[in-house]
């Protein structure tokens, strides 16, 4: 709003509710589609995706690798 309208003490311009309306809608949208990830599981194993990107069609050893490698830090410093 423009400072000459807050002194006026002009209404909001109806284009601001309907802004505000599909920001509502895109927030609501947006609820959904989280809930629908975690319902159906999407978020229960986000460490392979990194080591995916390794693997290059049928060798997959570098990507094992690698994980290994990450699975035994993690039991190491849960260890100390």
């Amino acid at each position: 709003m423009c400072p000459n309208c807050i002194l006026n003490q002009a209404g909001l311009q109806p284009g601001v509710y309907i802004a505000y309306g599909i920001c509502m809608l895109f927030f609501v949208v947006a609820l959904v589609a989280m809930w629908w990830a975690f319902r159906n599981g999407e978020f229960e194993d986000m460490e392979s995706t990194k080591f995916d990107m390794l693997d290059d069609g049928d060798e997959v050893r570098l990507s094992s690798v690698a994980r290994a490698r990450v699975e035994a830090a993690r039991a190491k410093a849960q260890a100390e």
